[in-house]
């Protein structure tokens, strides 16, 4: 029985999502739990599943489109079948061009490559999958952007010599100047981050880490130094569960479930995938799960439920480089670790000074909940569990 493939609800906060890309097109035949639309949502991009087998009849939103959660995206039915029912009553593509009304000029003949088309402001044109993306890249409407193509299809060419012709007041003469749209992904970042700093309280601890010991044990191993400071992580928050909470308006949520949040760095911007039940995971099954989550975050195939429901987060800056840093909080949570670098650190031992390997953990918390107490006591609990593991 035909029916309609619709936006899925993503994520617990989400209200819409843009398509970037069909993986399937009309006609082809579709098997259910195949790939069959990637989506971007506010934290990443996601291939969503058929949900149901069949043929893809008809595609209602075209690439590039963004379209609130439960809004109809494609009909999926039998080759055969009448699906006149499913296209009425508004679930015509709100992306294509609406009939112009009656006694409406005609339109006017095409115009020059790249041309800007002020009579069509706003409305969606036809374009290249690769004029799409250019568009993207190059931060150009192609709403406003005439096609030379079949049909008035706007093609990559189009995009390019628009995007020449319309360069950014601020931009300098010559041209040097590049321009990056602002993605869901990155508005999304940058709107939760902004929140987390003019809410939360936030307070940074810092301790250094003689890692040495995990350095011996890593060798040979292929285990990560996240993996590692995720497990001491999870073991301190048995004992500290303040800092496996979130505030709720005027209460406290102590989760009794630790699912680790482990930041990942992608062209994208940063995503972070959850490790469930971490307290119960080894370091060994504690890397797997992260190489895996990696990758599968890499290849965009992160699916809603490894991307939602951490209560708590750690980050690795230092696998750039970094010494110390102060991470921002990653609500509604109201802790995340930070990692340094392992370096080869003087210090002293016994009266003599000697070269470890040190590493610093830095604890962002929220005051509101975490007094600085635990906090000291809960990252001291970590270092311990790393320096004696």
């Amino acid at each position: 029985m035909a029916q309609q493939v619709r936006m899925p609800r993503l994520s617990q906060d989400m209200t819409q999502g843009r398509v970037v890309e069909w993986l399937k097109r009309e006609g082809d035949s579709v098997q259910e739990g195949e790939p069959l639309v990637s989506i971007e949502t506010d934290k990443a991009e996601v291939e969503v599943q058929a949900p149901g087998t069949g043929v893809l009849r008809r595609v209602l939103v075209d690439p590039g489109a963004e379209v609130e959660v439960g809004a109809p995206l494609a009909i999926l039915g039998a080759a055969d079948e009448d699906i006149r029912s499913l296209l009425a009553g508004g679930s015509e593509p709100r992306t294509r061009p609406m009939p112009a009304p009656t006694g409406a000029p005609a339109p006017s003949a095409p115009a020059a490559a790249g041309r800007l088309s002020p009579p069509a402001a706003g409305r969606r044109r036809p374009a290249s999958p690769a004029a799409r993306r250019v568009a993207r890249e190059l931060g150009v409407d192609l709403s406003q952007v005439a096609g030379t193509g079949a049909g008035g299809l706007v093609t990559e060419a189009d995009v390019r010599t628009a995007a020449s012709r319309q360069a950014p007041a601020w931009a300098e003469p010559s041209g040097n100047v590049e321009v990056i749209p602002l993605t869901a992904v990155r508005r999304r970042i940058a709107e939760r981050l902004s929140a987390s700093r003019r809410t939360a309280a936030d307070v940074t601890t810092v301790v250094d880490v003689d890692m040495t010991e995990v350095v011996g044990l890593r060798e040979g191993s292929g285990l990560s130094y996240t993996a590692y400071v995720v497990w001491a992580t999870t073991q301190a928050l048995r004992e500290f569960p303040i800092l496996n909470a979130s505030l709720d308006g005027e209460r406290i949520l102590v989760k009794r479930d630790i699912h680790l949040g482990v930041a990942v760095a992608l062209p994208s911007g940063l995503v972070v995938p959850v490790i469930r039940g971490a307290d119960r995971k080894c370091v060994e099954e504690i890397s797997r799960e992260i190489e895996a989550l990696a990758e599968r975050a890499r290849d965009g195939k992160l699916g809603p439920e490894e991307l939602t429901g951490s209560t708590f987060t750690v980050t690795n800056s230092g696998a750039f480089g970094s010494l110390l840093f102060t991470p921002i909080i990653n609500q509604p949570e109201v802790a995340i670790l930070g990692m340094g670098k392992v370096a080869d650190t003087p210090v002293v031992r016994e009266g003599q000074i000697v070269i470890r390997k040190v590493m610093y953990l830095c604890l962002s918390y929220d005051h509101r909940v975490v007094d600085g107490a635990p906090a000291v006591q809960f990252l001291q609990a970590v270092k311990r569990r790393l320096e004696q593991p």
